[in-house]
This record gives structure tokens, sequence and C-alpha cells, in this order.
């Protein structure tokens, strides 16, 4: 994939689409017919019609079943993400519920953690790349909630809370980074590549006349920009689109208001 193409306006993506794929099928023609036993005719016009529609309509339905595939993804994340931030606002909660001033100082390794996810993870996820700084929090945190020793009935209750949530926490985590690597396989582009390519070949065999090269300037700019919408929404941490820490941002915010 071609991953600098992400910081570009998302509208232009989608325009350059369309104008490679109107730009390939006005070009292409004066090349394919200088090719021998590609012959223009009335008995061939009709037979390649008949192909292109064929493989106009196969491309566009699985460009069609990519893109609820992308989004699919792309949703499944932004519920991941919110997940994690509603665990860690909500093991706060057992905190503060639990009673007891030897826990208070959880609640601010568990607030690091949440500061620490935001502003040093999360520029280093998008790298690649884990977070030492998040791995310590987490580490402190878990050494805390470990060392804790329930005196009531009431604490052995929210303890086991406690525990089911910070385990959570665990697993969303990882679950987040590797999230990150979540996009189409190559084979898929390849695959996208090479029906584009069969598209404008075939499409390119058709008789010329300046009505036939508008109409199919458009059908070939409407799926330039379906492809263009296919990449944008492929990789759900990249581009203007692309999930963010607002939901931990937010959780943070409940949690030094609970501090206060």
């Amino acid at each position: 994939m071609i991953d600098w193409l992400y910081s570009l306006p998302e509208t232009l993506i989608l325009a350059a689409g369309a104008l490679a794929m109107v730009g390939a099928i006005l070009a292409l023609p004066s090349l394919v017919h200088r090719l021998p036993y590609l012959v223009t005719s009335n008995e061939n016009n009709d037979f390649v019609l008949r192909m292109q529609a064929t493989l106009f309509t196969m491309t566009s339905l699985v460009l069609a079943f990519t893109l609820v595939e992308a989004e699919s993804n792309f949703r499944k994340v932004d519920s991941l993400l919110a997940a994690e931030a509603s665990q860690i606002n909500r093991l706060d909660r057992l905190l503060n519920r639990y009673g007891d001033d030897s826990v208070a100082g959880l609640r601010v390794h568990l607030l690091t953690y949440a500061k620490a996810i935001v502003d040093d993870e999360w520029p280093a996820m998008l790298r690649g790349e884990a977070s030492d700084k998040v791995r310590l929090a987490f580490a402190s945190l878990s050494r805390g909630i470990l060392e804790i020793e329930p005196r009531s009935a009431r604490q052995t209750t929210i303890y086991a809370e406690i525990l089911g949530s910070f385990d959570s926490i665990a697993e969303s985590r990882d679950a987040r980074l590797n999230a990150v690597t979540l996009a189409l396989p190559e084979r898929y582009w390849q695959v996208i590549l090479f029906a584009v390519l069969m598209v404008l070949f075939i499409t390119s065999t058709m008789g010329r006349s300046a009505f036939r090269a508008y109409v199919l300037s458009a059908q070939m700019a409407v799926l330039g920009a379906f492809i263009g919408f296919v990449f944008i929404m492929d990789q759900p941490f990249k581009g203007q689109t692309a999930l963010d820490s607002d939901s931990l941002r937010r959780t943070i915010v409940l949690m030094e208001n609970r501090h206060h």
C-alpha cells in the first residue's frame, strides 16, 4: 500500500482515482487499436459490449463487498476503542467505590496510565510501536491491584469486579495494538488492479466516437472514485477520517472530575 497517500485530503484521493481512470480510458484506445487482430467492427463491438458490461459489473460488486467489509472493520475498531475507554472509566469508579484510602493511589496510577496512552502510546502505536511509558504505568497499576487485601464482604465483591475490569483493560490494549495493522490483504489490491486493467483493456477495444468516449469516461470515473473510497476506508487509523483518542480523552476528563 502507498501509505503516503493518506496524508492527502480525501477529496483529492477520490478525484485522483476518478481522473486516473478517465485519463486511462481516453489514452489507451489509441494504443490498443494498434495491436494486431484487434480490428473493430460492428460484430466485434457487440461482443466487447457484453464482455465489458460483465467485467465492469463483477469488479463493481467486488468493490462494493469490500467496502462493506472495510467499513465493518472501521466500526469494530471504533467500538473497541470506546470499550477500552469505558473499561478504564469503570475501573476508576470501582476503585472509588472500594472505600479504602489504601487504594486511592491506584486511581492516580490509572489516570497516569490513561494519559500515557493518549500522549505517548498513540503516536508510537501509529508507527507500529508500543510505549514503554504505558507498560511501566500498567505494571505499577497491576502490582497495586494485586496487593489489595479486602477486609469485608463488600470489599471482596468489589475487588472481584476490579480484577475482572483490570483483565478487560489488558485485553483491550492488546486488541487496540493489533488493530493498528488492520487492512485489506495486499493480494486483494493486486486482484483489483488486474480486474481494472482488464476492464480498461476490453473497453479500449471498442470502436471510438465522441459520444462513447464521454459515456465511458463517466463510467470509469465512477469506478475510480469507488476504488479511492475503498482505499480511504481500508485502514482505520490513517487519513482524515482516522479514528483518534477522543473517547479516552473524554474518559480522562471524567476521571479528573471524579478526583476533585
